[in-house]
């Protein structure tokens, strides 16, 4: 387990004022000890006070780091260190935690501490995630995750999850983020992971108000009020009182919105969460400005301000700039809410929208109508009754000459009104499909192609470590990673080029003659040593009934029943457990227009089986299968779906039999080729 990411709480959900006397008994024990017992100890201490007092807790952090500042590289160390960087992120000090967090992963990669490596790619990941640098946090968070997997840790999993979903989340892929959410969901059903059910539960709600589903927000955001009160974390009521109050202040119930800020509020100032009070203030002053309190609006944007400027966290500031124009302009002062809305657009820089442009220039045309009306009042009145009337007569004008052509082709126009709508809507839903597929390949480029590659960066790194030690049995285990890895991507290419090809027409079959038996048992020969990792036993049943006059030859392209027969005996070892067998069975039959027409080709497993819910979407794009490789092997979800076009493309069938619990059997039949 990661210790640092978890604070400890008394299970009984026992109040936090004993549970600060108690830290306060234990920090008098300790502060003024030297030793490197007292550095753990210390550090452990700064973690729990960051739910009390964060000032207080940098204090102890730093402490606990001079402690061991001249002791070697050790795991120690590289915690104490790390704690240091996760109390300084918690306080908006992100070049501080950087630092930190750059120097333990130094010290961690030197002793190979995969626990502590893992433990601050996430911590760095969450920063560069806050900061918009959501390409380098995808990057932090794969590779931390392929050292959870690894460790076989539940908590760097979820924690994974969690954070790969909120990368989903804010650059709008709100599926993918939804069942990323539900997946940390269900890992985090034992009482022991309550504290990561509470932040799974809030981000959910989170997602969900974006996907404009409040109702289902609010419960989960209620749910996980339930596990923070019972463990006492007032931080986390807080947070949670605050998205409550921002989803009252999107639905209009302005007064529910601010009685939930408002103890939000109280609880940040009783547990000293600066970091959190400028986006808080900043959310109060939106409500206050919606209810007309435009006075009240402007002093909790300059709170904020004021907290904002402790913690230099731009986006915080744009948000109080914002709110603060917009009180300005509430009370008619467009001069300052000009100002106010320029401070907020120079924060932005690359970030400066089309909409806070608009919003400049409806301020300043505000400000100049303004000081117009008070000098030329009278004639700007004059001229807009004088351009009116003409106006007006030119349009009766031309209002009756339309009327007139429009009543002798209203008909036929309606028609093709109606024949456009229909082509737009059609058009629109293809584009929708094909932005969905776009999206889905992005995921799995940058998703499992990345991640591979991080994968061998990592191993490349171990490797030359290792070679420094002559370690040659080091080195042949990572290299046998590596070569997995290139792999894996070799096959996430070559599934999307391959279906691409298919679906654009340019890979066509060349039809000939096609010696299936033989086909298969070079495939079977091939994949035995795959089998026998997982002590998988492959029956290819026609070679032991086989006699001479058995001939299975169907008119079909080779490499292209080569691929398919790869997809699916691949597939039956991937969901195979260990120990079991697959069954292979070739044979021909007759249908009512000619004899042993077609060639029957059955891949029989012991796994799982496939649901009926799956089996709908067996063959589909992109499929999402509830059933894992039992081995942990990748999956593009194109392989089934490449087996089904190339069937069809042979003139063949290809289909799946399944029972939940009794394995599957995918059955793929081809035309015969005949004597001639």
């Amino acid at each position: 387990m990661v210790y640092f990411l978890v604070i400890c709480f008394s299970p009984d959900g026992a109040a936090q004022e004993p549970q600060r006397d108690s830290l306060d008994k234990l920090l008098n024990i300790y502060e003024h000890r030297t030793d490197t017992v007292a550095a753990r100890v210390l550090s452990e201490i700064a973690m729990q006070y960051l739910e009390f007092d964060s000032p207080r807790s940098l204090d102890i952090a730093k402490r606990a780091e001079r402690l061991v500042a001249d002791v070697g590289v050790s795991p120690g160390r590289i915690r104490i260190l790390l704690t240091l960087g996760v109390v300084y992120r918690a306080d908006n000090k992100y070049a501080e935690a950087s630092r930190c967090f750059e120097r333990a992963l130094v010290m961690a990669r030197d002793i190979v501490a995969e626990s502590e490596i893992a433990a601050i790619l996430f911590q760095r990941g969450l920063i560069r995630d806050e900061q918009g640098k959501y390409d380098e946090a995808l990057q932090d968070y794969s590779e931390a995750m392929q050292y959870g997997q690894r460790l076989q840790d539940n908590q760097l999993i979820v924690l994974g999850l969690i954070r790969l979903a909120g990368l989903y989340h804010y650059t709008k892929k709100y599926i993918r983020a939804d069942s990323l959410y539900a997946e940390a969901l269900n890992k985090c059903t034992d009482e022991r992971y309550d504290y990561l059910r509470a932040t799974v539960l809030n981000n959910y709600g989170l997602l969900c108000e974006a996907r404009h589903q409040p109702e289902r927000a609010l419960l989960l955001y209620r749910n996980a009020l339930v596990i923070e009160r019972r463990w006492g974390r007032l931080r986390g009521v807080g947070r949670l009182y605050n998205n409550i109050g921002a989803l009252f202040l999107n639905q209009e119930k302005f007064d529910s919105a601010l009685v939930y800020q408002r103890e939000a509020l109280r609880l940040y100032e009783k547990t000293r969460y600066n970091a959190g009070l400028s986006n808080l203030l900043g959310t109060i002053a939106q409500t206050q400005n919606r209810l007309g309190r435009h006075s009240e609006a402007i002093v909790s944007a300059r709170r904020a301000l004021e907290y904002v400027g402790k913690n230099d966290f731009k986006p915080e500031q744009v948000l109080a700039y914002q709110v603060l124009s917009d009180a300005y302009t509430g009370l008619g002062d467009y001069k300052s809410a000009l100002a106010m809305m320029k401070n907020a657009a120079t924060l932005q820089d690359s970030m400066y929208s089309v909409a806070n442009a608009q919003k400049l220039a409806e301020l300043e045309t505000a400000q100049k109508e303004q000081e117009i009306e008070l000098l030329q009042s009278q004639r700007v009145q004059e001229n807009i009754i004088r351009n009116a009337l003409g106006l007006g007569a030119i349009a009766l004008v031309a209002f009756a000459v339309v009327l007139v052509r429009s009543n002798r082709q209203s008909k036929r126009d309606n028609l093709r009104l109606q024949e456009l709508n229909e082509k737009l809507f059609d058009a629109n839903e293809e584009l929708s499909l094909l932005t969905s597929e776009k999206d889905e390949i992005l995921n799995i480029v940058t998703h499992g192609l990345k991640s591979q590659i991080f994968g061998v960066r990592t191993i490349a790194e171990l490797i030359r470590i290792e070679a420094a030690n002559l370690n040659f049995l080091a080195l042949a285990e990572m290299s046998a990673k590596i070569s997995t890895a290139a792999g894996q991507m070799f096959s996430s290419v070559t599934n999307l080029l391959t279906m691409n090809e298919v679906e654009q027409g340019v890979l066509l079959p060349a039809m000939k003659a096609v010696d299936i038996s033989s086909v298969v048992e070079r495939i079977c020969a091939e994949f035995s040593d795959y089998a026998a990792t997982k002590d998988i036993r492959i029956h290819d049943t026609h070679q032991d009934n086989a006699s001479a006059d058995d001939r299975f030859v169907a008119l079909a392209d080779e490499r292209m029943f080569r691929e398919v027969m790869e997809n699916i005996i691949s597939n039956a070892l991937k969901y195979s457990p260990r120990g079991k067998n697959i069954h292979i069975r070739l044979s021909t039959y007759s249908s009512q227009l000619q004899a042993n027409n077609v060639i029957r080709v059955e891949v029989q497993d012991e796994g799982e089986g496939i649901s009926a819910s799956d089996m709908k979407k067996l063959f589909g794009k992109f499929a999402r299968l509830s059933a894992q490789p039992t081995g942990g092997e990748h999956s593009t979800g194109l392989g089934l779906s490449i087996v089904k076009k190339m069937v069809e493309a042979m003139n063949g069938k290809v289909w799946c039999e399944s029972e939940l619990g009794k394995g599957a059997t995918f059955i793929v039949e081809l035309p015969k080729a005949s004597d001639q």
